[in-house]
């Protein structure tokens, strides 16, 4: 007897462990927790063993659950390349998103991760500061925008949140002189206003020694010894930054949020690959959960 297969709930498992848990896979494909447990359950009856050995903080397949991805993931890739061209043939659909300028150094492993669902001629990306993404979503410029700051509406997800470290040479740390800060060229970049808070609240006295333009323009002038920077804390690891030593400066005392919102214009189809590639990439950056915050709303 043939039995043809449900595209749902090979989409679900997929995005489970691409997403690292059943609520985060939810979220992504806008369905009931009870609907992620729903479309296990049916995969499991499918195989005839659970999918999971185990389960809630630690996921792990079983042998047959593990085969099972390796073909959800083929045959999700394949309904959603042919829905693609399809679609794109009819529409002429694309897909341009939008990153903050603080989150550039993302893009390169984005791009990768999208071009599993969009091919590269219908890609474009842009950056600028997180408000006037915003507005260029709103306008319909703009299909999905991936920034620094608190949500401002029902569309914005927040996704996790960049914990903020110090990074830089202590030798450029003096008594006598002026914390020589290299910052991101746009006043309003949120890692750039929590820095000079930071420092002002403190009394502590600082200068603006470099403005960069993205960054790893920040990172490499860093890393050089000319200055002293306030970035997300994944940024040592990635790029080989030297941590300043705890006390010399005062530790941050907000972290910010990565807030994901999807415009009207992106198809239905689309959006939820598309989200699903965005979390995968932005978890190597964040932390899981965006703490409650209070004061100023930084926005990038």
């Amino acid at each position: 007897m043939r039995r043809d297969l449900d595209i749902r709930p090979l989409r679900t498992l997929v995005t489970i462990v691409d997403t690292g848990g059943f609520r985060r896979a939810s979220e992504v494909l806008n369905i009931s927790q009870p609907a992620v447990s729903q479309h296990i359950s049916k995969l499991n009856a499918l195989i005839g063993e659970p999918v999971f050995r185990e389960t809630g903080q630690s996921l792990r397949l079983s042998a047959t659950g593990e085969e099972l991805l390796r073909f959800a993931r083929q045959l999700v890739r394949t309904n959603d390349e042919l829905v693609l061209r399809l679609s794109a043939a009819k529409r002429g659909h694309r897909l341009t998103l939008g990153v903050c300028d603080t989150l550039v150094g993302v893009i390169p492993n984005l791009i990768t991760a999208l071009q599993e669902h969009v091919p590269l001629p219908r890609m474009s990306v842009q950056t600028g500061p997180g408000g006037h993404l915003s507005d260029q979503l709103a306008e319909g410029a703009v299909d999905m925008v991936v920034r620094l700051g608190a949500p401002e509406g029902p569309a914005d997800e927040v996704i996790g949140a960049v914990e903020c470290t110090w990074f830089g040479h202590a030798g450029l740390l003096t008594e006598t002189n002026p914390v020589p800060l290299a910052v991101f060229a746009e006043r309003e970049a949120p890692l750039r206003r929590l820095a000079e808070d930071t420092l002002t609240e403190r009394r502590i006295t600082w200068h603006v020694a470099y403005e960069g333009v993205g960054v790893e323009d920040v990172v490499t002038v860093t890393r050089s010894g000319f200055g002293i920077s306030l970035l997300f804390s994944a940024a040592g690891h990635r790029w080989h930054l030297p941590v300043l030593p705890p006390d010399l400066l005062p530790e941050p005392v907000r972290s910010l949020p990565v807030v994901l919102t999807a415009g009207s214009r992106l198809a239905d189809d689309l959006t939820g690959t598309v989200r699903a590639a965005v979390h995968r990439v932005m978890s190597d950056y964040t932390t899981q959960e965006a703490p409650a915050r209070g004061g100023v709303t930084l926005q990038g």
